[in-house]
């Protein structure tokens, strides 16, 4: 895969992030899609180490929200 090709995909991946975080908060939502909106503006691959890293970091804090069990009585 070459890098313009793993530069959508990491785009995709954010954006599907950003949506599946909305079953736990709103709070990073606009920012994502601002975010997201600016990577597909600029498409330019010497941001994908960024890129990369906002979707590491999302998708761990995604995995964090998917842990937590909140049971209320």
């Amino acid at each position: 895969m070459n890098h313009k090709e793993q530069f959508k995909t990491l785009l995709r991946r954010y954006s599907e992030i950003k949506d599946e975080l909305l079953e736990f908060t709103e709070e990073y939502h606009d920012a994502m899609l601002f975010d997201i909106e600016g990577y597909w503006e600029t498409n330019d691959i010497l941001d994908m180490h960024d890129l990369n890293n906002q979707v590491e970091a999302f998708e761990l804090m995604l995995l964090a929200f998917k842990k937590i069990n909140y049971i209320y009585s």
